[in-house]
């Protein structure tokens, strides 16, 4: 065979076996002020990632306007024209006439994406970024790039207190007329979160005015593998009993959502009590066991730590135990050091989420008239050691919640999330009985007369 075959036929043979270059597809998502093009301007700008152009038929909005004419990418396509200069019904016929498969409706206005284009830049081994809220086009983003799709919420002010979002919002310059939209719009956005809260990979708490420490976070985010965390979650999926892992800093709303478990009933978890040496707070239900309780034995944690001066215990060999009586367990640890352990010691088991209440700058909104009480002082020293552990840590916590003072919302998160999990569980009347069966004996286990213990007040 001469040479010239021979170089023909390894070309085919190189071709052919070629796999095309993946980039990584990140989905911004987020109640409106949240900070969604910021982070989507950094990562273009920072770290090379590409804006998807999204089609729209709304007028372009000033800022916007000031951006094309620079040239500034911002992810914007109006269907005619530079600015969309058409009346109404030419420019949805216009939408139309695009065929994009991936759409959605907003205040009576049409968006859309081009797979095609997608496809473009990822098989060209670009990473891409879609700013997006819309829950349906989400969910199809996730499905059509599976492995190469990482969905994050972002999140800035809670929306439900309407005082401190709408001083926040005067603070960004808002008028009271575009605050007040803003706000109505947030509610929605922020009900979409709840509802569908599994569907986010990642939460970015975009709550400190600390650029560098959010820059950290999205130079995290760059360096993520996707198919790597969609594994980690799916392999916890299924009719296997999970340990569910509540971290936050104190008033972040942790004991509620131990709180909404106990309301929630024992079919999806039981509470893991812990040992430690404090003494009783009067709030103080059977999640913990103190010093001067009866059942209270340090000797019998194989997982102890110290918090605040006191120590805390976790038997870690009760919970291989419920594991492998089928009992999920629920408790909280704010230590890292505790949850690293925990992490080892259970990896397909150990569901971590991080509970996000009033941010600092929320805080001292609520606070402006009492910044110098010592009490708000000691708040906001632990608000900054809380802080720590999510920007040290956050990309690793497999889910956030945010409590955003509303006891029926932080029950229909800590819902979704189970469920998440739970996919595939045998919910058979025998298996029912037989798991509710085993978690009572548990419970009866620490089942306690809580007037014959000393309280103390916090």
């Amino acid at each position: 065979m001469n040479p010239q075959t021979l170089a023909f036929k390894k070309n085919l043979t190189e071709q052919a076996t070629h796999k095309k270059a993946s980039g990584k597809l990140i989905i911004l998502s987020g109640i409106s002020g949240s900070g969604k093009s910021l982070i989507g301007d950094i990562l273009v700008n920072r770290y090379n990632y590409t804006y998807i152009n999204k089609y729209i038929t709304r007028d372009l909005r000033d800022e916007e306007k000031k951006a094309i004419d620079i040239g500034k990418p911002i992810g914007i396509q109006p269907v005619i024209g530079k600015y969309n200069k058409a009346d109404e019904k030419t420019k949805k016929q216009a939408f139309l006439n695009l065929r994009l498969p991936l759409c959605y409706v907003n205040y009576d206005n049409y968006y859309g994406f081009s797979k095609d284009e997608i496809d473009h830049y990822l098989e060209n081994g670009r990473d891409v970024v879609v700013i997006i809220n819309d829950i349906a086009v989400i969910r199809d983003l996730k499905n059509l790039y599976k492995e190469n799709c990482l969905c994050c919420y972002v999140h800035r002010a809670n929306p439900k207190n309407k005082d401190i979002f709408m001083e926040i919002a005067k603070q960004r310059g808002d008028t009271p007329e575009s605050a007040e939209k803003r706000y109505q719009k947030a509610i929605k956005d922020f009900d979409r979160y709840t509802n569908n809260i599994s569907l986010y990979d990642y939460t970015i708490l975009n709550t400190d005015n600390d650029t560098q420490k959010l820059s950290q976070i999205l130079q995290d985010l760059t360096t993520r593998n996707a198919k790597r965390v969609q594994t980690e979650k799916s392999v916890k999926q299924g009719s296997n009993p999970k340990i569910y892992i509540f971290i936050g800093n104190p008033g972040s709303g942790k004991d509620k959502a131990l709180e909404t478990i106990r309301v929630q009933g024992i079919l999806h978890s039981i509470i893991m009590p812990k040992h430690t040496t404090r003494a009783r707070k009067d709030d103080d239900g059977e999640e913990m066991i103190c010093l001067g309780d009866e059942l209270f034995d340090m000797d019998s944690c194989d997982l102890t730590y110290i918090n605040y001066g006191n120590t805390y215990g976790i038997n870690m060999q009760e919970l291989h135990e419920r594991i492998e009586d089928g009992i999920s367990s629920s408790l909280v640890v704010s230590n890292a050091e505790a949850i690293k352990k925990l992490k080892e010691e259970f990896p397909n088991e150990l569901v971590t989420i991080y509970i996000h209440g009033l941010s600092k700058e929320e805080y001292i909104l609520q606070q402006k008239d009492h910044l110098e009480d010592e009490y708000v002082k000691n708040r906001l020293e632990k608000y900054d050691q809380a802080d720590e552990l999510y920007y040290n840590q956050g990309l690793e916590f497999n889910h956030v919640m945010i409590d955003n003072g509303d006891l029926t919302d932080l029950k229909l998160q800590i819902d979704n999330i189970m469920r998440y999990y739970e996919e595939g569980r045998d919910f058979s009347m025998d298996k029912i009985t037989r798991y509710l069966e085993t978690a009572h004996r548990y419970l009866e286990k620490y089942q306690r007369n809580i007037t014959d213990t000393n309280y103390v007040k916090e």
